[in-house]
């Protein structure tokens, strides 16, 4: 049994709600339990967990559009605290009776970065946040390079998947 990946999947949304990728990292296994005898499953398990993942960001999407407002009202009263486009935990969320944690990052131009993440997958639970938060960063980052291409046509270029997949893998050392 291949082991499980910390990082469920990962998402770009764009201003208007729209999504630009979507990337799950989920092995088509089924959930346990789902093995009794009698069981059918009448939809690839694949498709069924990208769509309860999918679910399970866009239903997070509210609480990054809380956060964003909450800082646009706390700068109209003149609060000099810098805004972090890192948002950290938005909500918790069960995928396959398991405990996750979504974890959102906006770039400058609006574009949300969403991450279902295991819960306790950070070996040290005292570096979860940076590790998280670098993870994140260095998402927007490939995103940044991806729109800042002179012939972008948007995000969904094996390219652009191939460097998602290589950004999480380089932050698996940090996952338990």
């Amino acid at each position: 049994m291949a082991p499980r990946p910390p990082v469920l999947c990962v998402a770009f949304v764009g201003t208007d709600g729209s999504p630009l990728f979507f990337r799950s990292f989920v092995r088509d296994e089924p959930p346990p339990g789902a093995t009794a005898a009698g069981a059918a499953v009448t939809t690839p398990l694949c498709e069924s967990n990208d769509l309860e993942l999918s679910l399970l960001l866009f239903a997070s999407l509210d609480q990054v559009e809380m956060q964003l407002r909450a800082s646009a009202q706390a700068a109209q009263r003149g609060d000099t605290k810098n805004s972090d486009p890192y948002l950290g935990i938005l909500t918790p969320a069960l995928f396959n009776v398991e405990d996750c944690n979504i974890y959102g990052y906006v770039s400058a131009t609006n574009v949300k970065i969403l991450a279902v993440v295991r819960e306790d997958a950070v070996k040290q639970r005292r570096d979860e946040d940076s590790v998280l938060r670098s993870m994140m960063k260095a998402l927007n980052f490939l995103y940044a390079d991806a729109v800042s291409n002179p012939f972008y046509d948007g995000l969904d270029r094996p390219s652009f998947a191939a460097a998602v997949d290589s950004a999480i893998d380089r932050y698996a050392v940090h996952f338990a």
